[in-house]
Formats: structure tokens, sequence, C-alpha cells
């Protein structure tokens, strides 16, 4: 078991739970997507053609800095793997079409995910987006986990509601 992790779509973050004054307990599995998906992974100094077919924006420069503003985690780098996804740069994306966008955000999931993988944590990983059907701009996605030596898959499911996207 590992600390439970509530998500909270209108604050778009994630707290610890309590329950009878103790952290609550949750699948260690959840909390490492939850982790690896709404924690900021930091930005590719170049742009990928699918970043760039979804209408993504470089990273503006920081306010009286010369660099782009990459996010990340400072204790990137000194791991081989960031941390963390690039969900944030969705902020950057253009709602044109029903899909180029959904796509974007499964690889960035996949991306995000693969140490699952890599690591021997599981032997399968999928992604499925879709859009709600809600006023609020807000991307829905699945992961399906399967571990090694399973024939049974978990699904998680999350949404994720940013503003400015058109």
């Amino acid at each position: 078991m590992d600390i439970a992790i509530i998500w909270n779509n209108e604050q778009a973050r994630g707290d610890w739970s309590v329950q009878n004054g103790d952290l609550a307990l949750d699948n260690p599995l959840r909390t490492a997507i939850m982790v690896s998906l709404f924690s900021d992974r930091v930005a590719p100094e170049t742009l990928s053609s699918l970043d760039q077919a979804v209408g993504m924006a470089a990273a503006p420069d920081a306010a009286g800095s010369n660099h782009n503003d990459r996010r990340g985690w400072w204790g990137d780098a000194f791991a081989q793997e960031p941390i963390g996804s690039r969900l944030w740069q969705l902020q950057r994306a253009i709602k044109a079409g029903q899909t180029s966008t959904l796509r974007e955000a499964e690889a960035i999931c996949t991306e995000a995910l693969q140490w699952l993988m890599d690591d021997g944590v599981a032997a399968a990983v999928s992604v499925t987006a879709t859009w709600a059907s809600t006023k609020t701009p807000t991307l829905r996605f699945s992961v399906t986990v399967t571990e090694p030596g399973s024939n049974a898959a978990q699904q998680f499911y999350y949404a994720w509601a940013w503003e400015g996207l058109t």
C-alpha cells in the first residue's frame, strides 16, 4: 500500500487523504500513475512534429531571463529520465479537430508512464484519451496496466481540465 493521493479536478491538484487522523492508503500503482501524469515533466528544447501539429507554441521567455520556461523538477538534473508528464504543454495547444490533440495527450501520457515497463512494474501500459462532454475543456483518459505475470489488467480513470484551450 501507498499513501492515497486524491485528485481535485477543480483545483487541478492532488493532495493526500486523511482518514481517522492518519494518512489513507491506496493502490501503489494508482499513486505512481498520478505522480507520473500530474507532475510537470521538463519540456524538450525543440517541439516534435506532433507537438507542432496540434498548435503547441514554444515556451515563452521567463521574465528577466534568456531561457525558456521548460518547467520540470530540479532533481531531474541528476536523473537519467525526468519524472512527470508534459500534459501542462497542452495549455499551449489549440483544440483543432477532434483527434490530433487527443493523440498528442495519449503520446504524452505514454511517455510519462514508460518507466513502469522499463522498471518491470508493468508488462503493458495503454492510454486512451477522449473529450468530456462538458462546457469546461476537459480531457478524460483511461490508463490500462497489466502487471508482469498477470492476465488481468487494471484500469485507472482520470480527467484533466485547463484554461485557455480553444
